[in-house]
């Protein structure tokens, strides 16, 4: 069922809203729970799961909006995260939209893969290169709890967007819930 030009603008804004907030609660001090110093990247579930059924432009600019309102609390690596956001939005809607079904599983993958590419390069590229002392650890020590915080929190994250997404697609299709 397609959706009317008012719908799409709807959607598009409710869409952005929820990038929004997630992105005020990952970055406000105190609005999460930091477990052992471990922080949740709330954005990066939460722009794959949103951009996942779209087409892949929409959801490659979901995935830039993200990263670009994450950067904005950033001072050190000014771009990283909206072309990282950008290309797994891509990447996740363009699978879906012509290989594979938009599952549970198939979010959680995604998700999965998403948050600890995204750990990974980060520490790589800004942590290692700079070649400070003890550098190495922090892989151990708070990005990849990060990540296991993050996708800890995911199927949360899922079942509050999913009756979102169908409500403003006008879906009473229950494939999200294989």
């Amino acid at each position: 069922m397609s959706l009317s030009y008012r719908q799409r603008i709807t959607k598009y804004i409710v869409y952005l809203l929820l990038i929004s907030l997630a992105a005020i609660i990952q970055n406000t001090e105190g609005l999460t729970f930091e477990i052992g110093g471990a922080r949740c990247f709330l954005l990066l579930p939460v722009a794959i799961i949103l951009g996942m059924g779209e087409d892949e432009y929409f959801s490659a600019m979901l995935g830039l909006f993200g990263g670009l309102i994450w950067d904005l609390s950033s001072s050190v690596h000014f771009g990283y995260n909206a072309v990282f956001m950008c290309i797994a939005c891509f990447i996740s809607a363009a699978l879906v939209t012509y290989i594979i079904r938009n599952t549970f599983i198939t979010n959680l993958v995604f998700s999965l893969l998403t948050v600890f590419a995204y750990v990974f390069i980060y520490w790589l590229c800004f942590i290692i290169i700079k070649d400070i002392k003890g550098a190495e650890l922090s892989l151990f020590s708070f990005y990849i709890p990060s990540a296991i915080y993050t996708m800890a929190a995911m199927p949360v994250i899922w079942l509050s967007l999913v009756p979102i997404k169908r409500k403003l697609n006008k879906s009473n299709n229950t494939n999200y819930l294989y």
